[in-house]
């Protein structure tokens, strides 16, 4: 499967969304990139703890240990002084912990503000920018104060401890899995929609649409990062499937300007997601696959042929992302001097004679114990299954109004109970006379839904050009194991 048929740039048009210039004066950027070295990788071990390790693997170093089943760490990126940042739980927000490395001591810690009743943070995780200045992250806004309920997720910036604002730097919606540009203070972004990587631009007010697929229907967009060398990867699936593949591409510009092309792409390289992440100076890159943790150089092939990574495991765990501190061997410990001779001991007291002992009386007889009843049986008790996992679907607008040859969008909302929701199939259908006046698009799979939290489809419905009067249109989610959720909305199409 060729990527380069499947990826577009959007480069200007009516379609083109421009994005937004950060306030400068927050923060001092470092506009040229630091000639660094890929010099360690940090990830989550298994154990919910943050370690690192030289990216060959021989070095290996555990950074934290307080991590717990319910409060581990997430996605721990890296300042170019070497601090670690991850997320991490706290009660019913989250915070970035900064970490000194050498110590695992922390630095200091920069709660991640939310609005919203169902809210929670994070939905995906966060990074630090490489000088330190501003963290971002994505989280999930749920609230009902609306009529119907709002759900979405959102993406925010902070640039210090206290904020309780998402939004007093700026925040952006229906946006997942943030990156920083290199050489700029800017971030990108991947839709909800899976479909295209979104970029902040000076002087707009909303992220530019950058790479994406010429046909929605193809594939997802699962994450992607950009490195200091011009060179992009897109981690995409194939619709149907979780096996990812990285597409390379030159950038040939600042994202989201430029006229990329397509150096090669890696087939089934890891199940989504894997986060692929650069090294700071670009050569190497690392990402994740089933709980082990990989590196390999760049390939250099270009010319959108497929491509190889020659991969070595450096761990296990998740998360990983490349820093530019070097790690340092621990030298040998050296021979334990001699012990000083301890002197004799001189001679001890003798202990006089022990007088003797009063006898005890004898003992009274016990009353004897009536005999105890038999003990009813207790049945066996039957294993615990594993919580199960289910969903709601809710479609809204309940009535979506367009003109006869024209196209609406529905929006359905996929919340999880009892479960995390690994993939869900949203479809929807028409039945009867409908089938004349409406044409739905394809079905949509919305991955990695958390318990207790939800997610969007959004599906075009394009009405025919003879269509008059309301239609009823049937919304389905399935999933492995899970029940079928439906819902059901009405599409009234007019002159």
């Amino acid at each position: 499967m060729k990527v380069k048929r499947r990826i577009s740039s959007a480069c200007s048009g009516a379609n083109l969304v421009l994005s937004l210039a950060f306030v400068v004066g927050l923060f001092v950027w470092l506009t040229n990139v630091p000639d660094t070295q890929a010099a360690n990788v940090s990830w989550v071990g298994t154990d919910g703890n943050v370690y690192r390790s030289s990216t060959d693997g021989t070095l290996q170093q555990k950074v934290t240990n307080d991590a717990t089943s319910e409060s581990g760490y997430v996605t721990p990126s890296q300042k170019n002084d070497g601090t670690i940042v991850a997320i991490r739980k706290a009660s019913s927000g989250a915070f970035a912990y900064f970490i000194n490395p050498d110590t695992g001591q922390l630095r200091d810690s920069w709660i991640l503000p939310k609005t919203g009743a169902g809210s929670f943070v994070p939905f995906n995780g966060g990074t630090i920018s490489p000088e330190g200045g501003m963290f971002v992250y994505d989280w999930h806004y749920f609230d009902c104060w609306t009529n119907p309920c709002e759900l979405n997720q959102r993406v925010s910036f902070i640039a210090g401890g206290g904020t309780t604002n998402p939004c007093l730097i700026n925040c952006h919606t229906n946006y997942i899995r943030p990156r920083w540009i290199p050489g700029t203070p800017y971030a990108g972004f991947v839709d909800t929609s899976f479909n295209r990587i979104w970029v902040q631009k000076a002087g707009s007010s909303q992220p530019a649409a950058w790479l994406g697929f010429n046909d929605p229907n193809s594939g997802d967009m699962e994450s992607f990062d950009v490195s200091s060398r011009g060179v992009a990867v897109l981690e995409v699936t194939p619709e149907g499937t979780d096996n990812s593949e990285f597409a390379f591409w030159n950038t040939n510009g600042t994202p989201p300007a430029g006229t990329p092309s397509h150096r090669c792409s890696v087939i089934n390289i890891a199940k989504a997601p894997a986060y692929p992440r650069f090294s700071p100076d670009g050569s190497m890159l690392t990402w994740q696959d089933r709980g082990s943790v990989y590196v390999a150089p760049v390939p250099s092939a270009t010319g959108g042929v497929n491509c190889t990574l020659n991969a070595t495991k450096i761990g296990n765990g998740k998360e990983p992302a490349f820093g530019a501190a070097t790690l340092k061997p621990t030298g040998p410990t050296g021979p334990t001097g001699p012990t000083n001779p301890t002197g004799p001991t001189g001679p001890t007291n003798p202990t006089g004679p022990t007088g003797p002992t009063n006898p005890t009386g004898p003992t009274g007889p016990t009353n004897p114990t009536g005999p105890t009843g038999p003990t009813s049986p207790t049945g066996p008790t039957g294993p615990t299954g594993p919580a199960k996992a289910r969903i709601k679907a809710k479609a809204t607008p309940a009535v979506a109004r367009v003109k006869a040859g024209k196209a609406v969008s529905l929006k359905v909302a996929v919340s999880a109970t009892g479960a995390a929701v690994p993939a869900a199939k949203v479809c929807v259908t028409v039945t009867g006379k409908a089938r004349k006046a409406l044409k739905p698009a394809a079905c949509r799979t919305l991955r990695n839904i958390p318990a207790g939290g939800s997610a969007k489809a959004q599906i075009r419905v394009k009405a025919t050009k003879k269509a008059r009067g309301s239609y009823p249109v049937k919304v389905t989610v399935t999933g492995p194991g899970l029940a079928t959720a439906k819902a059901s909305a009405k599409v009234k199409v007019t002159k």
